[in-house]
């Protein structure tokens, strides 16, 4: 029974000291800039599809809060669908609004995903009154 507690010891020990020394991968300026052009294009794209499946699960949430009555509901998920939806940003819009941030070094330690959040909001901003109005009583934004 020693050599088994020892070994869950030992064991323990060492995994610890694995997950200790791993390095943690940020995702900020410096991990931008060092993607190349096809990677960006890349991350930018996996970002796109995991947002899409967001918008999809936050469909099946409506549908919940329907059935449960839950009260504003409807408002919080559209600010949600607004903050996931990217689609108004073209991949080529959205690196060249990465690239430019990045190109300040006081905005190195800025978040990529906070970044992309940054870049669809300023293209919301972009739009006239109007059309930022309408798409929010759907709970998206329009498509360029």
């Amino acid at each position: 029974m020693s050599k088994f507690a020892a070994g869950v010891l030992v064991g323990a020990s060492l995994s610890c000291a694995i997950a200790a020394a791993a390095p943690i991968l940020r995702h900020d300026g410096a991990f931008w800039g060092r993607l190349g052009n096809q990677d960006k294009v890349a991350y930018v794209a996996g970002y796109a599809d995991a947002t899409q499946s967001s918008l999809a699960k936050l469909e099946t949430l409506k549908a919940a809060a329907g059935i449960f009555g839950w009260k504003s509901a409807d408002k919080i998920f559209a600010q949600i669908a607004r903050g996931l939806d990217i689609s108004q940003l073209t991949t080529a819009e959205l690196i060249a609004s990465l690239n430019k941030l990045y190109s300040n070094p006081r905005y190195g330690e800025f978040d990529v995903q906070m970044a992309i959040e940054l870049a669809a909001r300023r293209a919301i901003d972009a739009q006239s009154p109007h059309e930022v109005s309408a798409a929010a009583q759907v709970g998206r934004v329009p498509e360029r």
